[in-house]
C-alpha cells in the first residue's frame, strides 16, 4: 500500500482542502502517514497570502524535494495558493516537483499522485466541496471546521484572494447541515464555520441573512455545543446576525 505524507500550511480553509485530499486519497487505498522519512508521495498544501507564507511554503517544498533525494519519497505533489500564483515558477525552478495541484483542482489530487497534473486550467478556481465528498478530519475528535463557501467578491487592495480562491461561492444550506450533523455523530461538539467571508454566505443563493439562517439551524444540531464562524467583514454583520 502506496504511504502518503501531508505538509499542510496556512489557514483554516487550507487545512478543510488537505482534509479533502487525504480522503480522496484514503478512499482509493493510500494509506496516510505523518513521517515525510517513510512517504512514497509528498504533498505540500501551501499558502502565499503574504511574503513570510510565501518563504514558509517554499522552504517546506525545499524540504520534502530533500526526501526524493535521500529518502523513500517517489514523487513530489505542490498545492494550494502558492500553485495559483506561481505554477510555472515551482516546475520551472523545483525539478523535484512532479505535479501541482492548485485550490480549484483539490478533487484531481489523484490524476495528480497517478498521472501528471501540471497544466495551467483554462478556467478560474470554481471547486466547492459538499457533504458527500471524502474528507479526512485531522482536529480533535471534539472540534472540527465546515467550510460554508469559497472564494471572494470584495475587491480589497491589499488582499489577492480573489485571484487565489475565484469568486465568492456558497455551499448549498441543506449540504452543510449535513456535514454538521455526520459530524456530531462523530463526536464534533463544537464547529467553526469558515469562509473568506462568513457573512456574504448565501447571497449568491438568493438567500437574505443567510448567515443568520445557518446559524439557527445549525444551533438545533443534536451533539453540537459551539457553532462559531470566521471570518466576517464587518459591513456585513446585519440585526438579525447580531440577535442569532
Amino acid at each position: 500500500m502506496t504511504k502518503v505524507g501531508f505538509v499542510s500550511l496556512g489557514c483554516p480553509k487550507n487545512l478543510v482542502d488537505s482534509e479533502v485530499m487525504m480522503g480522496i486519497l484514503a478512499r482509493q487505498g493510500y494509506e496516510l502517514t505523518p513521517r515525510a522519512d517513510e512517504a512514497e508521495v509528498l504533498v505540500v498544501n501551501t499558502c502565499s497570502f503574504i511574503e513570510a507564507a510565501q518563504k514558509e511554503s517554499v522552504d517546506a517544498i525545499l524540504e520534502m524535494a530533500e526526501h526524493k533525494k535521500f529518502g523513500a519519497a517517489k514523487k513530489l505533489i505542490v498545492a494550494g495558493c502558492l500553485v495559483e500564483r506561481f505554477r510555472a515558477q515551482i516546475l520551472e525552478q523545483v525539478p523535484e516537483v512532479d505535479a501541482v495541484v492548485g485550490t480549484g483542482e483539490v478533487e484531481r489530487i489523484m490524476e495528480a499522485v497517478e498521472g501528471d497534473l501540471r497544466v495551467l486550467p483554462a478556467q478560474p478556481p470554481a471547486f466547492l466541496y459538499h457533504h458527500l465528498t471524502p474528507r479526512i478530519v485531522t482536529t480533535p475528535k471534539h472540534a472540527a471546521y465546515i467550510k460554508i463557501a469559497e472564494g471572494c467578491d470584495h475587491p480589497c487592495t491589499f488582499c489577492i484572494i480573489p485571484q487565489l480562491r475565484g469568486a465568492f461561492r456558497s455551499r448549498r444550506f441543506e449540504s452543510v447541515l449535513r456535514e454538521a450533523e455526520n459530524l456530531a455523530r462523530a463526536g464534533a461538539r463544537e464547529i467553526t464555520l469558515i469562509g473568506q467571508d462568513t457573512t456574504s454566505y448565501g447571497e449568491d443563493l438568493g438567500l437574505r441573512d443567510g448567515l443568520a439562517q445557518l446559524l439557527g439551524k445549525l444551533a438545533q444540531t443534536d451533539g453540537l455545543l459551539w457553532v462559531r464562524f470566521l471570518y466576517a467583514y464587518p459591513n456585513r454583520v446585519t440585526q438579525k446576525l447580531l440577535e442569532t
